[in-house]
This record gives structure tokens, sequence and C-alpha cells, in this order.
């Protein structure tokens, strides 16, 4: 890579370490189904898409960049998000401004809207009209195409397909070296009810499962980046419960 936007070079990194660990915690499988993420775009690829479309430079550096087979990203936001490669830009948009059966436009769609991306279905997209990377959505399935903004840029959308389950909400901001933890309570503390209270809430449970699962300590109430976990931990500090916090590695957390 050429180093032209960082920030983007840091993502794909990340992302080629997140599909690595995936296959080796399970080699057999992604042996018999590859899940490949290559870092050349073929130039015909490229060609047709800057000849179809004028693109944003940062996303055309993406494009050349991020080249996924069989890859797909599933997070708390996402069911299975197909981020598209220059390859697969074009029938990407099938089913959004183009009937691929008729071989017709399809009216409704704005032509300058760009599906970049599908999370079974609802596209996000960019306005080839601004300019920019800014990220728009909208619900499939409703008559209608309700567009609203998803991320204000690029990076941010790739972003979230790496955001960890159960902490969608937590700010990444512009570093996406993560550390990983799990916390545990291992103690009803000092004040039992506010731990059980507090078990009540996290699992969305009764009083009375709540003391089953106080009585089987350790438990797991937290495994995600570390910038929840202290979100956790200093939750747990203000009740006075008994817990640990522990370091995990990549590959303990997706498993």
């Amino acid at each position: 890579m050429d180093n032209k936007y960082p920030e983007i070079d840091v993502i794909l990194e990340k992302m080629q370490t997140v599909l690595a660990a995936l296959r080796e915690l399970d080699p057999e499988f992604y042996a018999k189904y590859p899940m490949q993420l290559g870092t050349d775009a073929e130039e015909q690829d490229m060609r047709v898409v800057s000849d179809t479309w004028h693109l944003p430079d940062e996303y055309s550096y993406f494009l050349r960049h991020y080249v996924p087979q069989s890859v797909g990203w599933s997070t708390d936001e996402y069911i299975h998000l197909d981020i598209y490669g220059a390859k697969d830009l074009q029938k990407g948009q099938w089913g959004y401004n183009y009937n691929p059966v008729t071989k017709e436009p399809i009216s409704d769609w704005p032509d300058h809207y760009l599906v970049i991306a599908s999370d079974e279905g609802d596209p996000y997209c960019i306005d080839l009209s601004e300019g920019d990377t800014v990220i728009y959505t909208a619900e499939h399935g409703t008559g209608r195409w309700d567009f609203e903004i998803a991320y204000d840029n690029l990076a941010e959308f790739l972003r979230s397909a790496l955001l960890p389950r159960g902490d969608e909400d937590v700010d990444l901001g512009d570093d996406v070296s993560y550390d990983y933890c799990k916390v545990f309570i291992t103690g009803e503390g000092k004040d039992k009810l506010k731990t059980l209270l507090f078990i009540k809430k996290a699992f969305s449970c009764d009083v009375s499962q709540a003391r089953s699962y106080l009585g089987a300590v350790p438990l797991l109430v937290y495994k995600g980046i570390e910038t929840g976990a202290a979100n956790v931990e200093a939750q747990l500090k203000s009740i006075g419960a008994d817990y640990e916090k522990r370091e995990i590695g990549l590959a303990e957390f997706l498993s």
C-alpha cells in the first residue's frame, strides 16, 4: 500500500487480523469454505469501476486494496454485512437501481446513490453528488426508501464492521488497535442486593434467576474491548461487588 490514506490502511490491516484469527479457530471449516481478503484489485475491475462512476478518492483507494472472497462481517449491528470490492460493485447495485430480470432501471432509486455494502438487503450507500464518503442507509422492504445518515465517513463505517458484539455504542476514536477483556463477578461483595440487581439488569432475568447466577460464580458479565470493560468495572466498583477483569487475546474474544 502507498499509505495515501493511513487510516484506511490501519483498518484494512485490522480486518486481515480478524479474518486470520477466525481461520485459526476453525481451520477445517475455512479450508472447506475459504474466506480470503486480498490487497490488490485487478486493474480491469478498477477500470470498469472508474469508467462507470466518479468516485471519491478515498473510496477508490479502499476498493483498490479491499478484495474480498466470501467475506462477511457479523456484529450486534449487522447480521451479515457484505462490503463490496471492485469486482462485485456493479452487481451490488442489482435490486436497488437495476432489475437484472427485466434488465430495466428501478425508477424509485436515487441515481446518485451508490450501494457499497448491504446487510441482509439493507443498503449502505455513498451519495456521489456530494463527493464525500458520508454513509447513508435505509431499511428494505418498507415500500419506500427513507435514507438517513449512518456514519459520517468511510473509515467510521468500516470500523463498525469490526466492533465487538455487545458494545456497538462504544466510541473507538481513530485508534483501531483493540485490547480485549473479560469481566467476571466473583462474589456478592459489600451489598448483595445491589449485586443481584446488577445481574438482574445485565441478564434481563428475575431476582430468583439472578440469585442462581450469583451462586455459580465466577460469572462472566462482559466480553469485549477494554473501553467497555472499564465501564462495567466502574459500575461494579460503585456497588462494591467482588469482580475480576482479565485481559484476553483476539482469538479468545472471537471464540
